[in-house]
């Protein structure tokens, strides 16, 4: 194989999709739940559970796609029969943000109902609102799963799927953030499936997972190793040490796979002769498998060749505050911000800070953020001392040469390349107003100049050089 046809190959795979999945662990319970609907109407069978990054380790199989840790994910795949009509009765979750997204088969985004966007039942306040209550009792909705072509003007709490000859639909659902206290499903039931079908008998409980056949199984995840390795092996003696990540790490916006790949690895447009960047470019904007309508995100490359220690100076984005039970949905900039270490070849994420989790600035407003191995971490890369700690993969990017579901695979023994790492930076719906946002970048190499001081500056320095800075704000 071409090694031009290994990079569009391995792009493809590499940042294929970002799923958003997670926990919130907290034995609080200070938080009024939602109102559990009869057992008779439970349709948990018709949801399987998502990626996760609970275990901060790319060993766990569920854990690709780059799962936030404080985000939760279920996908519901199942066929409608010819006639019939799908219905969602939900609960709005005690959370910071929540969505229902359909997908094709192949899990092509079609359609997104987020959640201030469903109307709420009569009598209930919806309180994704900004001003509304988050906390009332009352909290029930009715969305329709539809067949057909996405119109010009949607109609209300409808989510639509493509009309094909197998009629088959995929829904991913995510919950942000639960309350302090809460289950992963944010105090409140998943949504629950009712059916119509053609000759108006209505299905409801355990037997509407019969009558539309959903699949019993979780997402799964595809590694290309060969490409992986061909491509990596290539360019390394070219770049040189540290190899992908730069001596002046950079921020990129992600577009679509393939070109998120080529600015990671600096093989934007290598002609045989001639290695270019990718600044200046303006990749078309293209959804990734399985991929959230609701988040745009950047990533930087990062190696410990060039230095054991992260440091990440920024400012952080006003973002509408939950986990504490906040009675009120306050407006900010972001609905929410998060920063995550993660894995480049198996795509895992290890750990993540969103932004009620950085509660240390300095004079200047600004965050300061260590990022490295645990081992490497300087002893004043603590709050007391004005910096918040991010640990990186003691894996690196996770890249091994036996598939994980091999007999002969030994994680102990393949822990990939070891110095390198991906940092990858969240923003999920802006107000309107906020021209700071990753979703006002439109061109590769602007990142910093749109985003400002909401892009954080990164610099490399040892664990002896920062812990010789001493204690106090930076």
């Amino acid at each position: 194989m071409k090694l031009q046809q290994c990079t569009t190959v391995l792009a493809t795979m590499l940042l294929s999709s970002l799923f958003l999945t997670a926990c919130n662990d907290s034995d609080d319970n200070d938080v009024v739940l939602g109102v559990t609907p009869p057992s008779e109407t439970l349709t948990d069978c018709m949801w399987q559970d998502g990626p996760t990054s609970k275990s901060n380790t790319g060993a766990d199989p569920r854990n690709f796609a780059y799962p936030d840790t404080n985000v939760n994910y279920w996908s519901s795949e199942f066929t409608i029969p010819e006639g019939a009509k799908v219905y969602l009765d939900g609960d709005y979750p005690y959370a910071r943000h929540s969505s229902l997204v359909s997908y094709t088969s192949a899990g092509e985004r079609v359609n997104s109902l987020r959640d201030f966007e469903i109307q709420p039942n009569k009598g209930v306040e919806n309180p994704f609102l900004v001003g509304n209550s988050r906390l009332n009792k009352e909290r029930g909705y009715t969305a329709e799963i539809k067949l057909g072509d996405l119109p010009v003007q949607p109609e209300v709490n409808t989510l639509y799927a493509p009309k094909t000859d197998s009629n088959k639909v995929a829904i991913l659902y995510r919950v942000y953030v639960p309350n302090k206290g809460l289950d992963d499903k944010g105090g409140v039931s998943f949504p629950r499936y009712r059916v119509e079908l053609a000759d108006g008998k209505v299905i409801r409980g355990e037997e509407v997972c019969n009558v539309l056949q959903v699949k019993d199984r979780q997402i799964k995840n595809q590694n290309a190793l060969d490409i992986y390795e061909t491509v990596y092996n290539a360019y390394r003696p070219v770049f040189g040490k540290g190899y992908p990540a730069r001596q002046e790490p950079k921020w990129f916006k992600t577009f679509n796979a393939v070109d998120n790949f080529k600015c990671v690895f600096q093989l934007y447009a290598f002609d045989g002769s001639e290695i270019k960047t990718c600044e200046g470019q303006q990749p078309p904007s293209i959804m990734n498998q399985w991929a959230t309508p609701d988040n745009e995100y950047m990533i930087a490359a990062t190696s410990r060749e060039l230095g054991e220690v992260v440091v990440l100076r920024g400012k952080l984005p006003s973002t509408t505050k939950t986990y504490h039970g906040d009675a009120v949905v306050n407006a900010s900039q972001l609905r929410y911000w998060s920063i995550c270490t993660n894995e480049q070849f198996t795509s895992a994420t290890n750990y993540c800070l969103y932004d009620e989790e950085i509660t240390q600035f300095d004079k200047d407003g600004f965050y300061t953020i260590v990022v490295a191995n645990k081992d490497d971490r300087p002893n004043n890369a603590i709050e007391s001392c004005g910096i918040t700690y991010l640990q990186q993969s003691e894996r690196g990017d996770g890249f091994y040469t036996v598939p994980k579901n091999s007999p002969d695979y030994d994680a102990a023994k393949d822990n990939g390349h070891s110095d390198l790492g991906l940092l990858l930076v969240r923003n999920l719906l802006p107000s309107a107003d906020f021209k700071q946002s990753l979703q006002n970048v439109t061109t590769n190499g602007t990142e910093k100049d749109i985003l400002d001081d909401f892009a954080p500056d990164i610099t490399y320095t040892t664990k002896a050089e920062f812990e010789a800075l001493g204690c106090g704000k930076k």
